[in-house]
């Protein structure tokens, strides 16, 4: 599916302004249509179109390639459906004068049909809680070690780094499921963990090798070891920093590098992802300032994946955000501080709604989303949490939208909500929507 197409549906919803209004008709012309708008009337009569009578939802770019061949405007109806992209006064804003000036790039190799989804959310996600929780010990243990001057011992990591990187190929929405579901703070240790994993979902993604993704994991976990020779106070601070907290702060990357260098035999890339994760595609990041193609592109996938997860903590109070607003956010951010191709990859990595995502549907009904349907961006694998009156149900109800085409138009996301709308926490969903766990250890299945 084209991003150029799905990335406005994207910016035109803002989750933290949306509301509801009474049943609104636009009429607009084929050329202003967005993948998930409710199309009700045409310009000429429906028998004349290979279309339902009653109405539909664009849901692919086939659908918009259609219309324009058929009409020249339709009618919409925007309270079943994806609202028009709202008009600025002027195109010229400041940020998009920012991106015009920033550096070419030469595209990065990208291959999608590497990797094939052969597991469920279902059957993955014990292991991935496992993993995460194996990884996190031992990297404590790294933490600790950095702080205290002594070797890091990172051939520990190899093999827990292996399984999640062979439980992201089997099935990345499992991952994706349990960081946005899991409450988190943004103290180093977390920070560092959830940042190497949204690196190895984007690498999956884009046909890295094994090999490689197992060295844009390592460099990414390791991007902020520095800090563990930081003061406390500024390592978690919040807000902005003093001139002088910056200067310190910066230092980090100059100390992650000593470290590595005392350790020893360390792949140079993992080297450079940590002395290049702070670079900006527009030359406004440190240490060195470099820009576009000065940058290592694995340094720029471990950057992405560190902003990515600061977004999800967003403000002074560390207020967890929605995944699609953080999703938002970082397109916004295409051309200033990353490219704009790795910006689109990781989006489709993600989806317009990623897994663990609370979503209000074309039915008024309120979901959780738990896993992606490819090709369908607009209709993810769903649970249902609550009926059209927004009375939560007793139990969630799991349905694929994509199995049940007379139902579907019902059950198209329309918008994204904050965690905890409605009194919905999708980390305490788990049972009810994968089934009760049997089994010890690792040796258990969800029934």
């Amino acid at each position: 599916m084209s991003l150029a197409v799905l990335l406005p549906v994207m910016a035109s919803q803002n989750p933290e302004n949306s509301s509801h209004v009474p049943t609104q008709l636009i009429t607009l012309p084929c050329s202003d249509l967005l993948l998930g708008m409710y199309v009700c009337e045409l310009d000429r009569p429906w028998t004349e179109t290979p279309f339902p009578v009653k109405g539909f939802h664009i849901r692919r770019i086939e659908d918009l390639e259609t219309l324009r061949l058929f009409c020249k405007q339709v009618v919409i109806d925007t309270t079943r459906g994806v609202s028009p992209r709202r008009q600025r006064a002027a195109n010229l804003t400041i940020l998009s004068s920012a991106r015009k000036r920033s550096p070419p790039v030469a595209e990065i190799a990208v291959s999608h049909d590497v990797y094939k989804i052969t597991g469920a959310v279902k059957q993955e996600i014990d292991t991935v809680e496992r993993l995460y929780q194996e990884l996190s010990t031992l990297y404590d243990k790294v933490i600790i070690s950095a702080r205290n001057d002594k070797p890091l011992r990172l051939a520990s990591l190899t093999r827990v780094s292996g399984g999640i990187r062979n439980s992201i190929i089997r099935c990345p929405d499992a991952f994706i499921w349990f960081l946005n579901t899991n409450s988190h703070d943004s103290c180093l240790l977390n920070h560092s963990l959830r940042a190497a994993v949204w690196s190895l979902l984007l690498t999956r993604h884009i046909g890295y090798s094994t090999a490689d993704m197992d060295v844009v994991f390592l460099g990414t976990l390791l991007a902020d070891i520095g800090m563990a020779k930081l003061p406390e106070s500024l390592v978690r601070k919040t807000g902005g920093f003093g001139r002088r907290e910056y200067l310190a702060y910066r230092k980090h990357v100059r100390m992650g590098e000593d470290l590595l260098r005392i350790e020893g035999e360390v792949d140079n890339n993992v080297t450079s992802i940590v002395r290049a994760h702070h670079e900006r595609h527009d030359g406004l990041g440190f240490p060195r300032g470099q820009r576009g193609d000065q940058i290592p592109v694995m340094a720029r996938i471990a950057n992405l994946a560190y902003c990515y997860d600061r977004l999800l903590k967003h403000g002074a109070r560390g207020v967890t955000v929605a995944p699609a607003n953080a999703v938002r956010r970082l397109y916004k951010q295409r051309k200033l501080k990353f490219t704009e191709q790795l910006v689109f990859e990781f989006i489709q990595v993600l989806g317009l709604y990623p897994a663990g995502s609370i979503v209000e549907l074309t039915s008024r009904e309120i979901a959780i989303v738990v896993e992606q349907n490819p090709g369908e961006k607009l209709q993810p694998k769903i649970a249902l949490v609550t009926d059209d009156n927004k009375s939560l149900l007793k139990k969630p109800r799991l349905v694929n939208p994509v199995d049940n085409k007379s139902a579907a138009d019902n059950w198209t996301v329309i918008r994204a909500l904050e965690l905890g709308s409605y009194a919905i926490q999708p980390e305490n969903l788990r049972e009810e929507i994968f089934g009760k766990r049997i089994g010890i250890g690792k040796f258990g299945v969800r029934v």
